[in-house]
């Protein structure tokens, strides 16, 4: 072997060792102090005695601050937080709240084959357990989730000074999570309790204590108080109130009409230019099946339409209505854009038939409305009465909330398992799908008039009062013909049966746009109408239907059946 040959075996001999160095730790003693405050705040220190071999950083801790109960997902709020060493000095710290638990890291000096002590200190609150009959502390002391062996643990507790040892209930458990050995021992002084471990405890093995007593003795947090707690530990929960304000002062700016909540007054006419089906749109913003109902019945009445009630079906048993277009309608000028559509859709484009049963209208529905209700909207745009389409409006909110809500259920429904539990908090999913949830109900009210729109909105509203409310003085000095003129109106906003019945005992000549082979009345005149309302609607309501618009408990206690790991606390981690 050459000079360098046995230079470089000899190199890689020597260093080998220190390359291949091993680390690890176990855990000399685990003390932890419990003091239980009337507030039913917890004070804790920990002091861990680690015995390092080999060369590490410093120390790590986590302690959980949520647990699974009754649905909800966050319990304890831990703060307060600081880290010592052996001499009681601060040690550089880091300190992390994501996940599921608080996570500590703290380096220490001198973390090489050696045993060095690290005390954390805490406050907790919303630790401690309430039942009927008794307040308990069910706390998993030194946690089981540690990878290294604990040579002794202890843990003392210190009750309130009201609290009356003689009526103490206490055990503890030993061993894995889920276990219930009791290998342990107890001292017990003026309102302290000692708990000792009887042997080391294994990895992953740990100490939880029990101590119940009776009610009175502390104060739980109100209602109130947690849900500070709860908005601290999660700010996203205060994003639908944040959305809901957003929400409010845009409807403020760009929904809300611009005469606000004005009284309305009786109008004896509706507002000049304005078509029966218009004027039922602009009330609600929303055209319904029964404005397309009023529109057929006021083309009728102005003489464009005659309507018939006839029988058809077996033994002539089944009521329908015939539909006769009486005079051109392409080119006129007096149909507005809306009814052409309309007429368009009853009797074919361009007119191809004089006749058309209700009946056979039904069957082509989900073709007839959406076109109707889109050219509605655009001509009331049109004519200024609204500054967009109420329907675009509604649905772009619509979207913008259907995505809040949408999107937290399927991250929930798809999203990977570990992705939910560390990092994306079941509570900020809620908020977003409550966010969702006011924006869609915002939606509803976007929609913005303008001027003349608000105004044509107070006269429809007076109007439709007159309607219902006619005083009989009044309608004597109607023209006889008032009532058909008016029904249209009376139709599209839902007032038709008290509008007719106003006019009950008046000398009301027989309507020439609808005809039946019943002889009329007033009262069967109401009846075919109410029937014939019904039915026209149905034939419009399939595709209608798409137009959019629209005290604290604790769990289980220690006492009856709990085990190792369970309560509060508990955790581990390791070494950095």
């Amino acid at each position: 072997m050459g000079p360098l040959a046995l230079l470089a075996f000899l190199s890689f001999f020597l260093l080998a060792p220190a390359g291949a160095e091993t680390r690890s730790y176990s855990i000399e003693a685990f003390k932890v102090s419990i003091q239980v405050n009337p507030d039913s705040s917890l004070l804790v220190q920990e002091t861990i005695a680690f015995a390092f071999r080999g060369s590490h950083q410093g120390i790590s801790r986590a302690i959980p601050i949520r647990y699974d109960r009754q649905g909800f997902d966050s319990d304890l709020r831990v703060d307060r937080i600081h880290v010592l060493d052996d001499g009681g000095k601060p040690l550089k710290t880091q300190i992390s709240y994501g996940g599921r638990s608080v996570k500590i890291k703290a380096w220490v000096p001198g973390a090489r084959d050696a045993t060095r002590s690290v005390t954390i200190l805490y406050r907790v609150r919303g630790g401690l357990l309430a039942f009927d009959a008794h307040d308990e502390l069910y706390w998993n002391v030194t946690g089981t989730e540690w990878a290294a062996p604990i040579r002794e643990a202890e843990a003392v507790v210190g009750l309130p000074q009201t609290v009356p040892m003689g009526s103490v209930r206490v055990t503890a458990f030993t061993g894995p999570f889920g276990a219930a050995a009791r290998d342990y021992t107890l001292d017990q002084a003026e309102r302290v309790l000692l708990f000792r471990t009887k042997r080391p405890l294994g990895i992953r093995e740990g100490l939880t204590v029990v101590v119940g007593w009776p009610k009175g003795h502390v104060r739980f947090p109100s209602p109130a108080e947690r849900l500070g707690w709860l908005l601290l530990d999660e700010p996203w929960l205060g994003l639908p109130l944040l959305v809901f304000a957003g929400c409010f002062v845009a409807w403020r700016r760009l929904g809300r009409d611009p005469l606000g909540a004005r009284s309305v007054k009786p109008e004896y006419e509706p507002p000049a230019g304005l078509r029966p089906g218009e004027a039922g749109t602009i009330v609600d913003e929303i055209v319904h099946p029964r404005d397309v109902v009023a529109t057929v019945v006021d083309l009728a009445v102005r003489g464009h339409v005659h309507i018939k009630q006839v029988t058809t079906g077996a033994l002539f048993k089944e009521t329908d209505y015939l539909f006769t277009l009486t005079k051109p309608w392409l080119g006129d000028p007096h149909i507005a854009d809306f009814e052409v559509i309309v007429l368009a859709q009853v009797f074919g484009h361009g007119g191809v038939t004089d006749h058309r049963l209700l009946s056979e209208i039904r069957r082509d529905s989900q073709a007839i409305f959406p076109p109707i209700r889109d050219q509605l909207y655009r001509d009331l745009v049109k004519q200024k009465y609204f500054l967009a389409s109420p329907q675009s409006v509604r649905r772009f909110w619509g979207a913008i909330g259907g995505v809040c809500v949408a999107a937290p259920v399927v991250l929930a429904l798809v999203g990977e398992e570990n992705l939910l539990a560390g990092y994306v908090s079941p509570l900020l999913l809620l908020a977003l799908v409550l966010s969702g949830l006011v924006v869609l109900a915002f939606a509803r009210v976007m929609p913005r008039k303008t001027f003349k729109g608000a105004r044509a909105r107070l006269q429809i509203l007076g109007f439709q009062e007159f309607l219902e409310r006619a005083e009989r003085d009044r309608l004597q000095r109607l023209p006889l013909e008032t009532l058909h003129k008016w029904l249209p109106y009376a139709i599209a906003l839902g007032v038709e049966e008290a509008w007719i019945s106003n006019l009950e005992g008046f000398a009301v000549a027989a309507p020439a746009w609808y005809g039946s082979d019943a002889p009329f009345t007033m009262s069967s005149y109401a009846r075919s109408i109410r029937h014939f309302g019904r039915d026209a609607h149905q034939a419009w309501l399939t595709s209608a239907r798409g137009s959019g618009g629209s005290s604290w408990s604790g769990g289980g206690s220690g006492f009856s059946g709990g085990f190792s790991g369970g309560g509060r606390g508990g955790g581990g981690r390791g070494t950095l």
